[in-house]
């Protein structure tokens, strides 16, 4: 059965260096081989000595407001891939697994870890996809397949966040509010993180809709298929349980009349009331 964590992140949580590794290799058992790096395409991928490309699932690096613009000369993407580049100048680095392993393109999807020398020791382990988003170079999120290690990346995104590092420090990427609907539905085909109230969940045939206004047909929506609601710990019953509540919801802002999230695993969704933060940072 899928473990789900319902997170409410407090901002601010720091994960220590000396267990990051023990936490990539419990939420991406699987381990795989070890490469070295032959170049960094972009702040999520590498490309590995044997010739083939990782990506650094559940890291999603800063993308060009503009679609037409070079990602070389946006300076989020810029500062990302450097910061990538720095990490694995001169290293090798080893690939973990959840299930999905590939993606549509053929690229590789693992939890990488580098080490600093090449004579370090486990404890000297660096999980780049935890250590991109802590320094505020990438945003966490999940896809399906590749849930596993979600709450500790949105723990560090929180700390990156409330430290204001990196792209956090951008209007472009803070919390949205999701009573804002037509600031929404502006940002249709990208990725967001919205916060709002639940008005209603509602069950359906296939899926769960949580709804965050009176009119589904208008008001920003996310959703949840009803085969992972049910494989989660809790399942319906806790997704029942969010109306009223405040949270956060990540993922591509979709137009389904509304707004709408379609989420990739229930620990994509933050309860907020349960630590009293509601106050976006």
């Amino acid at each position: 059965m899928m473990r789900a964590v319902w997170h409410a992140q407090i901002a601010g949580i720091v994960v220590l260096s000396s267990l990051l590794a023990p936490v990539a290799d419990a939420c991406a058992p699987e381990a795989g081989s070890s490469h070295g790096v032959l170049k960094v395409i972009d702040g999520e991928t590498l490309l590995l000595d044997d010739g083939q490309e990782v990506r650094l699932i559940g890291a999603l690096a800063p993308k060009p407001d503009v679609p037409s613009q070079d990602a070389a000369d946006w300076p989020p993407a810029r500062e990302a891939r450097q910061a990538l580049d720095t990490l694995v100048a001169g290293r090798s680095v080893q690939l973990r697994y959840e299930v999905r392993r590939r993606d549509r393109y053929g690229r590789m999807l693992a939890q990488v870890h580098v080490t600093r020398r090449d004579d370090a020791s486990a404890d000297d382990a660096v999980w780049l996809q935890e250590r991109l988003i802590r320094d505020g170079h990438a945003r966490a999120y999940a896809l399906p397949g590749n849930a596993g290690c979600i709450g500790a990346l949105m723990a560090a995104e929180a700390a990156a966040r409330a430290a204001r590092r990196g792209l956090w420090r951008r209007d472009a990427y803070r919390v949205r509010d999701a009573d804002d609907v037509g600031a929404l539905l502006k940002l249709a085909g990208r990725f967001a993180i919205v916060e709002g109230r639940v008005a209603e969940v509602t069950r359906a045939q296939r899926t769960t809709y949580v709804n965050f206004g009176a009119d589904w047909r208008r008001d920003f929506t996310a959703s949840l298929a009803n085969t992972i609601v049910d494989r989660s710990d809790g399942g319906a019953a806790r997704m029942s349980g969010l109306k009223g509540k405040t949270i956060r919801v990540r993922g591509w802002i979709e137009r389904r009349n509304g707004p709408m999230i379609a989420l990739s695993a229930p620990d994509e969704i933050e309860v907020l009331d349960e630590v009293g933060e509601v106050a976006r940072p």
